[in-house]
Protein backbone atom coordinates (compact mmCIF):
# COMPACT_ATOMS: atom_id res chain seq x y z
CA UNK A 1 0.00 0.00 0.00
CA UNK A 2 1.13 3.32 -0.46
CA UNK A 3 1.39 5.85 1.57
CA UNK A 4 -1.39 7.97 -0.17
CA UNK A 5 -3.86 4.91 0.75
CA UNK A 6 -2.85 4.19 3.93
CA UNK A 7 -3.63 8.12 5.07
CA UNK A 8 -7.15 7.52 3.02
CA UNK A 9 -8.20 4.75 4.83
CA UNK A 10 -6.59 6.00 8.78
CA UNK A 11 -9.24 9.23 7.75
CA UNK A 12 -11.72 6.92 6.60
CA UNK A 13 -11.26 4.57 9.84
CA UNK A 14 -11.17 7.79 11.87
CA UNK A 15 -14.42 9.45 10.58
CA UNK A 16 -16.00 6.05 11.38
CA UNK A 17 -14.99 5.84 14.71
CA UNK A 18 -15.66 9.48 15.01
CA UNK A 19 -19.67 8.84 13.75
CA UNK A 20 -20.04 5.73 15.78
CA UNK A 21 -19.09 7.73 19.25
CA UNK A 22 -21.46 10.54 18.54
CA UNK A 23 -24.24 7.94 17.84
CA UNK A 24 -23.12 5.60 20.76
CA UNK A 25 -23.33 9.04 22.74
CA UNK A 26 -26.60 10.02 21.33
CA UNK A 27 -28.31 6.64 21.99
CA UNK A 28 -26.94 6.81 25.63
CA UNK A 29 -28.66 10.46 26.02
CA UNK A 30 -32.00 9.15 24.34
CA UNK A 31 -31.61 6.29 26.72
CA UNK A 32 -31.05 8.50 29.85
CA UNK A 33 -34.30 10.79 28.59
CA UNK A 34 -36.48 7.83 28.01
CA UNK A 35 -35.72 6.25 32.05
CA UNK A 36 -36.39 9.83 32.94
CA UNK A 37 -39.73 10.05 31.43
CA UNK A 38 -40.60 6.76 32.28
CA UNK A 39 -39.72 7.29 35.58
CA UNK A 40 -41.61 10.21 36.14
CA UNK A 41 -44.30 9.13 34.40
CA UNK A 42 -43.98 6.38 37.11
CA UNK A 43 -43.96 8.60 40.33
CA UNK A 44 -47.12 10.67 38.93
CA UNK A 45 -49.29 7.33 37.95
CA UNK A 46 -48.45 6.14 42.15
CA UNK A 47 -49.53 9.78 42.96
CA UNK A 48 -52.71 10.06 41.41
CA UNK A 49 -53.40 6.58 42.26
CA UNK A 50 -53.01 7.35 45.77
CA UNK A 51 -55.25 10.27 45.61
CA UNK A 52 -57.94 7.96 44.26
CA UNK A 53 -57.51 6.11 47.12
CA UNK A 54 -57.74 8.77 49.35
CA UNK A 55 -61.10 10.23 47.55
CA UNK A 56 -62.50 6.11 47.83
CA UNK A 57 -61.66 6.39 51.76
CA UNK A 58 -63.40 9.76 52.21
CA UNK A 59 -66.70 8.39 50.70
CA UNK A 60 -66.35 5.73 52.88
CA UNK A 61 -65.91 7.84 56.00
CA UNK A 62 -68.91 9.65 54.48
CA UNK A 63 -70.94 6.63 54.32
CA UNK A 64 -70.08 5.78 57.81
CA UNK A 65 -71.26 9.11 58.56
CA UNK A 66 -74.35 8.81 57.27
CA UNK A 67 -74.93 5.13 58.66
CA UNK A 68 -74.48 6.45 62.55
CA UNK A 69 -76.80 9.24 61.64
CA UNK A 70 -79.42 6.77 60.58
CA UNK A 71 -78.82 4.34 63.20
CA UNK A 72 -79.38 7.56 65.88
CA UNK A 73 -82.37 8.67 63.79
CA UNK A 74 -83.99 4.97 63.82
CA UNK A 75 -83.52 4.60 67.72
CA UNK A 76 -85.89 7.83 67.78
CA UNK A 77 -83.24 9.77 69.26
CA UNK A 78 -84.45 13.58 69.16
CA UNK A 79 -81.13 15.34 68.48
CA UNK A 80 -77.84 14.41 67.29
CA UNK A 81 -75.08 17.51 66.99
CA UNK A 82 -71.66 18.13 65.75
CA UNK A 83 -70.32 17.82 68.76
CA UNK A 84 -71.31 13.97 68.93
CA UNK A 85 -68.17 11.99 69.64
CA UNK A 86 -67.75 9.61 66.49
CA UNK A 87 -69.28 12.79 64.59
CA UNK A 88 -66.64 14.40 65.33
CA UNK A 89 -64.31 11.40 64.57
CA UNK A 90 -65.37 10.96 61.62
CA UNK A 91 -65.14 14.92 60.44
CA UNK A 92 -61.50 14.85 61.68
CA UNK A 93 -60.49 11.71 59.75
CA UNK A 94 -62.24 13.41 56.56
CA UNK A 95 -59.95 16.90 57.16
CA UNK A 96 -56.95 14.49 57.52
CA UNK A 97 -57.81 12.54 54.16
CA UNK A 98 -58.70 16.12 52.34
CA UNK A 99 -55.41 17.43 53.78
CA UNK A 100 -53.43 14.21 52.04
CA UNK A 101 -54.93 15.15 48.67
CA UNK A 102 -54.11 18.23 48.53
CA UNK A 103 -50.39 17.59 49.32
CA UNK A 104 -50.45 14.95 46.30
CA UNK A 105 -51.95 17.29 44.32
CA UNK A 106 -49.63 19.83 45.04
CA UNK A 107 -46.79 17.51 44.37
CA UNK A 108 -48.05 17.02 40.73
CA UNK A 109 -48.85 20.52 40.03
CA UNK A 110 -45.41 20.78 41.18
CA UNK A 111 -43.67 18.24 38.85
CA UNK A 112 -45.41 19.64 35.97
CA UNK A 113 -44.09 23.17 36.94
CA UNK A 114 -40.64 21.74 37.23
CA UNK A 115 -41.18 19.52 33.87
CA UNK A 116 -42.44 22.77 31.97
CA UNK A 117 -39.53 24.39 33.50
CA UNK A 118 -36.72 22.20 32.33
CA UNK A 119 -38.57 21.72 28.85
CA UNK A 120 -38.37 25.90 28.35
CA UNK A 121 -34.79 25.50 29.55
CA UNK A 122 -33.76 22.36 27.21
CA UNK A 123 -35.24 24.98 24.47
CA UNK A 124 -33.11 27.97 25.74
CA UNK A 125 -30.34 25.75 25.72
CA UNK A 126 -30.82 24.27 22.10
CA UNK A 127 -31.30 27.83 20.37
CA UNK A 128 -27.82 28.62 22.13
CA UNK A 129 -26.03 25.91 20.95
CA UNK A 130 -28.09 26.03 17.38
CA UNK A 131 -25.51 29.15 16.01
CA UNK A 132 -22.54 27.56 17.06
CA UNK A 133 -23.36 24.47 14.49
CA UNK A 134 -24.08 27.05 11.82
CA UNK A 135 -20.51 28.80 12.27
CA UNK A 136 -19.47 25.04 12.71
CA UNK A 137 -20.52 23.41 9.74
CA UNK A 138 -19.86 23.99 6.32
CA UNK A 139 -21.41 22.30 3.36
CA UNK A 140 -20.08 21.48 0.07
CA UNK A 141 -22.30 21.31 -3.01
CA UNK A 142 -21.63 19.34 -6.24
CA UNK A 143 -22.34 21.39 -9.35
CA UNK A 144 -25.24 19.78 -11.24
CA UNK A 145 -25.03 19.39 -14.67
CA UNK A 146 -28.15 19.44 -16.95
CA UNK A 147 -28.02 17.14 -20.03
CA UNK A 148 -27.66 19.51 -23.39
CA UNK A 149 -30.69 18.32 -25.15
CA UNK A 150 -33.07 18.93 -22.18
CA UNK A 151 -30.65 22.74 -21.65
CA UNK A 152 -30.80 23.74 -25.34
CA UNK A 153 -34.57 23.29 -25.16
CA UNK A 154 -35.26 25.11 -22.12
CA UNK A 155 -33.37 28.02 -23.56
CA UNK A 156 -35.51 27.92 -26.79
CA UNK A 157 -38.27 27.83 -24.50
CA UNK A 158 -37.65 30.56 -22.59
CA UNK A 159 -36.18 32.73 -25.81
CA UNK A 160 -39.70 32.26 -27.09
CA UNK A 161 -41.65 33.28 -24.38
CA UNK A 162 -38.90 36.24 -24.01
CA UNK A 163 -40.17 37.60 -27.53
CA UNK A 164 -44.13 36.88 -27.05
CA UNK A 165 -43.87 38.92 -23.23
CA UNK A 166 -41.58 41.65 -24.83
CA UNK A 167 -43.91 42.06 -28.35
CA UNK A 168 -46.90 42.01 -26.06
CA UNK A 169 -45.91 45.03 -23.94
CA UNK A 170 -44.73 47.11 -26.96
CA UNK A 171 -47.37 49.42 -28.61
CA UNK A 172 -49.07 47.87 -31.89
CA UNK A 173 -46.54 48.50 -34.46
CA UNK A 174 -47.33 51.34 -37.38
CA UNK A 175 -47.86 49.67 -40.48
CA UNK A 176 -45.93 51.09 -43.46
CA UNK A 177 -46.36 50.23 -47.08
CA UNK A 178 -43.15 49.77 -49.69
CA UNK A 179 -43.43 50.20 -53.27
CA UNK A 180 -41.19 48.03 -55.14
CA UNK A 181 -40.29 49.29 -58.25
CA UNK A 182 -40.11 46.84 -61.23
CA UNK A 183 -37.35 47.36 -63.88
CA UNK A 184 -37.61 46.44 -67.42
Amino acid sequence: MTDETKEKAKSFLDKAKNLFDRGFSASKKAIGAAGEAVQDFSDKSVTTIEIKQLESKIKKQYSNLGEYVNSVFSKKAKSLTADDETVVKIMKEVARLEKEISKRKAALEESKKEKTSAKAQTKTDDAKKLPEAKTTATVKKAPVKAPAKASAAKTTAAKKTATKTSTAKKAPAVKTSVKKTVKK
